[in-house]
């Protein structure tokens, strides 16, 4: 049960922020600091993560993902 947790600690937005991972090949967002619930936006959000193999045998992955402006994602 691995759970990645992405930053963003600057006051911009980025989006197709592109992240390397190694093991499974299915994200999902569990936890998005921009919700309106945590009194963000609801703007920012990753309703699927996009994901490219890179390395097929060692499972190697590059995970497309929207980052809210000072805020967090945690996706399992």
């Amino acid at each position: 049960d691995d759970i990645l947790v992405i930053l963003n600690l600057t006051p911009v937005v980025r989006t197709e922020f592109k992240v390397n991972v190694q093991g499974k090949s299915s994200w999902k967002e569990i936890f998005n600091s921009d919700a309106r619930k945590y009194w963000g936006t609801g703007d920012v959000y990753n309703p699927d993560i996009k994901t490219v193999i890179l390395d097929k045998k060692d499972k190697y992955l590059e995970l497309t993902v929207d980052l809210p402006p000072l805020g967090a994602i945690l996706l399992k």
